[in-house]
């Protein structure tokens, strides 16, 4: 194996190991839910009225889990790495 061959192999290894090293601190830091916390809501409609849609469920969902937590109903979701340390 010639050294510049050497080297070349040396050189994407070791950008194998950073992307890998970046890409595990990305996935152990990004917050992710952790406990149970139940949302509900109920909505009275009429007859002529539309369903809502995926996305507007989706928001309403969003909005009452941040307000679930902001009353103390649910924990704020924590990076991933807390659950491993305590």
């Amino acid at each position: 194996m010639t050294p510049d061959r050497r080297r070349a192999l040396l050189a994407l290894a070791s950008l194998a190991v950073i992307i890998a090293g970046v890409s595990f601190v990305f996935w152990a830091t990004r917050p992710v839910p952790h406990g149970e916390c139940r949302i509900a809501f109920s909505r009275v409609t009429t007859i002529d009225s539309k369903p809502l849609t995926e996305r507007e469920l989706d928001e309403i969902g969003r909005r009452e889990y941040e307000k679930a937590i902001a009353e103390g109903r649910c924990e704020a979701p924590w990076p991933r790495w807390r659950g491993w340390v305590d």
